[in-house]
Formats: structure tokens, sequence, C-alpha cells
């Protein structure tokens, strides 16, 4: 599967030559290299270069030319290499988060759920849609295309190709908390073993405790599912009061009751 991609269409020549006012513009930006123009960078662009071209002209220009791809985000483009087989878009999932964070580097977000798992390689399975989480309280842009979740994260995030992402402790809690939030569940004996094993107990914990009777419950059940017997005893010890039945997955659906955690699983399948 792929990420859906959103494209924006714009007119452009199908010739890329450059007038002379432009050319030593595009070497700045070839040298460069950035994901992600935007106009204070073709301001300094202008400046580095001596161009008196404003950043709004440069920026029609090169779109018109295909050296640049508009985006959602306001004042934000793709910058279009010559080593690009034509004025395309690169594809990237991700892009229109790259603008966001040029615009604001400390917006609260994260690569999150499967999104994470992917991007750490633990599942051959690729979201067909990325998933973003976000502080509560803080409302993602529609420019952005994700899938958005909000989730109280502790552990600094890690780094994805520049890009803020969720610590695999982080996506464990998160998946006990919200299952809902979480896809790909068919596939779950392919990627959850392998999350529980790039973490540690005391991480989990952090990011777990706190959270509710409930969360506690699902993440010791899915940590024994993984083989982690050593977070789920752990867990185990914790947990208060189990009268109260949980369930992971749909209530309706009770198809596997695990006695020792008191819940009833509907989304693994029975080991």
């Amino acid at each position: 599967m792929t990420y859906i991609s959103h494209v924006i269409t714009v007119k452009m020549t199908k010739d890329r030559s450059l007038p002379s006012s432009l050319a030593a513009l595009v070497a700045e930006l070839e040298l460069r290299q950035p994901g992600v123009v935007t106009r204070k960078l073709l301001a300094d662009a202008a400046l580095e270069v001596g161009s008196n071209l404003g950043p709004s002209d440069i920026a029609e220009r090169l779109v018109r030319r295909g050296w640049l791809f508009p985006l959602r985000t306001r004042d934000a483009w793709e910058f279009v290499p010559g080593s690009r087989a034509g004025h395309y878009a690169s594809g990237d999932p991700w892009i229109e988060l790259r603008a966001l964070l040029e615009h604001n580097p400390k917006a609260p977000v994260a690569i999150a759920f499967e999104s994470a798992i992917w991007e750490y390689g633990y599942t051959s399975h690729q979201p067909s849609t990325p998933v973003l989480a976000h502080r509560p309280a803080w409302r993602p842009p529609t420019s952005l295309s994700v899938r958005s979740a909000s989730f109280d994260w502790r552990l600094a995030t890690g780094e994805a190709s520049g890009l803020p992402l969720w610590q695999p402790a982080t996506t464990l809690a998160a998946i006990a908390h919200r299952p809902s939030a979480q896809g790909d569940w068919a596939n779950a004996d392919e990627w959850l073993p392998e999350t529980f094993r790039a973490t540690t107990p005391d991480d989990v914990l952090l990011e777990a405790t706190d959270r509710g009777r409930a969360t506690l419950v699902r993440l010791g059940h899915l940590a024994e599912w993984s083989g982690r017997t050593d977070i789920a005893d752990t867990i185990d010890a914790r947990v208060p009061n189990r009268r109260t039945v949980t369930y992971l997955g749909n209530r309706d659906d009770r198809t596997v009751w695990i006695k020792r955690w008191h819940l009833y699983d509907s989304l693994l399948s029975p080991r």
C-alpha cells in the first residue's frame, strides 16, 4: 500500500529553462536542497545572490517554470531539483508536515501509531494514510492531509528524516490507551512483538502510569501476548482491582476471554 497523496494542479511550462534573473536563484536552491521552500528562504536566497526580486515574484515565476511545487500550507513550496525527471512532486507523505514545522518548529506533533511503527521498520505494511499525534487542545490544520489523534506523551520524541517520531514505548502506551486509534491489527503478530522488543519496562511504565486501570490492563495483556513477560509481570503488580471487565476491541464482540487480565480480546489472534 502507499500513502494517499493530495495533488495540487498548477499550470507549468514544459520547458524548465531559466532566464538570467532566475538562474542564480535556482543554483542557490540546488546548493541548499531544501525539502520545503518558504518566503523567508526565498528572501535569503535572493539576498545571497544579489537578486532584486521579491519572494512572491520569485515563487510565482519558479512555479510557472516547474521549479517549485505549491503546497497546501500557505507560503510554502516544494523544491523540484534539476535531478528530478520532470516537474513532479516528490510524493513525500510528510511534505505538508515539513511545511508546518518550517513555519512553526514548536508545533506539538509527532509521527504516531502505525506510521511510527512503519518508520521504525517493525512492519512491512505501509499505512494507507499517514498518522500524526498532537497534544490535547492543539488543532492540526487541514492542510496536513493526515489522520490525527490527540495524546499527551511524556517521553521525548525521536526523529525520522528530520521529523518528530514517537518512541516505541509511547506508541505502545498510546495503543493500550486508545486501541481504536491504531490501525493494522490484522498484522499485529508482525509489528507488536517487534515494538515491544525495542523498549524497556521503565519507559513503558513512564508512559502508561496514571492513564487509568484499563490502559494498564490492556498494556499488560499486549506485553504478555508479545512475549515480554517481564513487562507484563511488572504491570501485573501495579494493576488495581480487576473485578471490572476490560475490553480490547469491540465491547459487543467478546471473542477471547483472558482470565489473568479480566479482559475480552477481539483484536489479537489467540496464543
